[in-house]
């Protein structure tokens, strides 16, 4: 299984800076409530996911890996 939590806290923090990074990049951004779910639940929407690696890989100027991410069920 994939850390969702884990993921958005390391890699934005919180809600309002995950938005405000996609805003940053002029890139299209859901609403906060939207993503402030996305930090309660711990889930991310399959069409958001590869948008916020892409951005992060932007931002980082490198892929960006996800595997210690990934948890041995």
């Amino acid at each position: 299984m994939f850390d969702t939590k884990r993921f958005l806290a390391e890699k934005f923090k919180d809600p309002y800076s995950l938005v405000a990074f996609l805003r940053a990049y002029k890139a299209p951004e859901p609403k906060e409530e939207t993503v402030r779910k996305w930090f309660t639940r711990g889930s991310v929407p399959s069409e958001w996911l590869p948008v916020l690696i892409a951005y992060l890989e932007i931002d980082e100027c490198s892929p960006v890996s996800i595997v210690s991410y990934l948890e041995a069920q």
